[in-house]
C-alpha cells in the first residue's frame, strides 16, 4: 500500500484513516527487516529464566502471611488466557515449592528473588535494544544511565508480576473473609481481569516511554501500540491456548519438556506482541509532521526521535526521486 500524504495531526485519532491503513502496511516489513522474532526469542529466553525462581520466591514471601498452596490453586485460574500445559507447569513448580517444609522465606527464596531480578532486569536490557531497533534509534546512553533505566524499568515489571499475582491469588481469598453477598463478590471477582489488563497496558506503555534512546514520545502517541499490543496479547494468549490444546503436537514431539517448549513459545509470542505495538507506535507518528515528542514544540530534524524527525512520505519522495 502507498504511503499516505503526511498530516498535521495532534494526536493519533485526528489521523485519517488511509494514514492509519498506510502505516499498518508498513509495520509488516518493518518487522521482518528488523528481524524482530529473533529480538523476541532472546526476551523470551530470559523470560523463562525468570519464572521459576519467581515463583519460589512469590510463594515463600506467601508463605509469611498465609498457606502458600492457595498461591497454586489459584494459578489455576490463568487457564484460557496462558496455555494450559504451561499453567500446569507454574503449577507444578507451585505445589513442589509449596509443599516444602521451608517454603517460608529463606537463603534459598532469597537467592531465587535476585535471580529473578538478574534474569528479568537482562529480559528488559533486550527490550531497550529491540526497541531501540523498532523505533530505528541508536544507543549512545552511558552504561550508568542505562543501568538506572534497567533497574528502574526491571522493579517495575517485577512489581507488575507480583501485583498480577496478587490479584489472581489474593483477592479470592480476601473476598472469602469478607461478608459480600454472591452478586457483589462475583463482581469482584471478575473485575480483577480489567484491572489487570488495564495494569498490562500501563506497564508496555512505560516500556514504550522509557526503553527506547529517544526524546520520549507523548502519551498519546504511546497509546495506540501500548492498546494494540494489549488486545493482541489476550486473542493471542487465548489462541494459542486453543491451538496447543486442539491442533498442535509439542508434547509428542518434545516429550516431557514439551510443557517447557510451550511455555517458551507464549513467552516469545508476547515479546513480540510487545516489539509489535511500538512498530504501530513508530509508523503511527511517522504519519504526521506535528512534534510527537515531550516538551516544547521543535521543527523536525531536532527532535531526537527518528520516528519525530521523519516521515514516511519524505521516504517516498527520496526512493522515487533515486529511481
Amino acid at each position: 500500500m502507498p504511503s499516505s500524504r503526511t498530516t498535521s495531526a495532534y494526536t493519533p485519532l485526528q489521523l485519517p484513516p488511509r494514514a492509519m491503513l498506510s502505516a499498518l502496511w508498513r509495520v509488516k516489513s518493518l518487522m521482518t527487516d528488523n528481524y524482530a522474532n529473533m529480538v523476541a526469542a532472546s526476551i523470551a529466553f530470559y523470560g523463562l529464566l525468570a519464572i521459576f525462581p519467581a515463583i519460589a520466591a512469590l510463594i515463600s514471601i506467601w508463605g509469611l502471611v498465609s498457606d502458600p498452596l492457595e498461591v497454586q490453586q489459584q494459578i489455576q485460574a490463568m487457564n484460557g488466557i496462558v496455555p494450559q500445559e504451561a499453567v500446569s507447569i507454574i503449577s507444578q513448580q507451585a505445589i513442589k515449592v509449596s509443599t516444602n517444609p521451608q517454603a517460608g522465606m529463606s537463603v534459598t527464596a532469597i537467592g531465587g528473588l535476585l535471580f529473578t531480578l538478574y534474569s528479568a532486569s537482562k529480559g528488559v536490557r533486550g527490550f531497550m535494544a529491540g526497541l531501540n531497533i523498532i523505533y530505528g534509534e541508536q544507543e549512545h546512553r552511558g552504561l550508568i544511565h542505562q543501568a538506572l533505566i534497567n533497574v528502574t524499568l526491571t522493579l517495575g515489571l517485577v512489581l507488575s508480576t507480583i501485583i498480577t499475582l496478587a490479584a489472581i491469588a489474593l483477592v479470592p481469598a480476601i473476598i472469602g473473609y469478607l461478608p459480600f453477598g454472591d452478586l457483589l463478590s462475583s463482581i469482584m471477582l471478575y473485575a480483577r481481569w480489567p484491572l489487570m489488563l488495564m495494569l498490562v497496558l500501563f506497564a508496555i506503555a512505560l516500556l514504550y516511554r522509557f526503553a527506547p534512546d529517544r526524546r520520549a514520545a507523548r502519551w498519546q502517541w504511546l497509546t495506540p501500540g501500548a492498546l494494540a499490543a494489549t488486545l493482541l496479547w489476550l486473542l493471542g494468549s487465548a489462541g494459542f491456548s486453543i491451538y496447543v490444546r486442539n491442533f498442535s503436537s509439542y508434547n509428542e514431539t518434545y516429550g516431557s519438556i514439551g510443557a517447557v517448549v510451550i511455555l517458551l513459545m507464549w513467552f516469545w509470542l508476547s515479546a513480540y506482541i510487545v516489539l509489535l505495538g511500538a512498530g504501530i507506535n513508530r509508523e503511527f507518528e511517522r504519519e504526521t509532521s506535528t512534534d510527537t515528542t515531550v516538551g516544547a514544540e521543535r521543527p523536525m530534524g531536532d527532535r531526537k526521535a527518528y520516528a519525530a524527525d521523519t516521515t514516511a512520505s519524505q521516504d517516498a519522495a527520496e526512493k522515487s526521486s533515486a529511481g
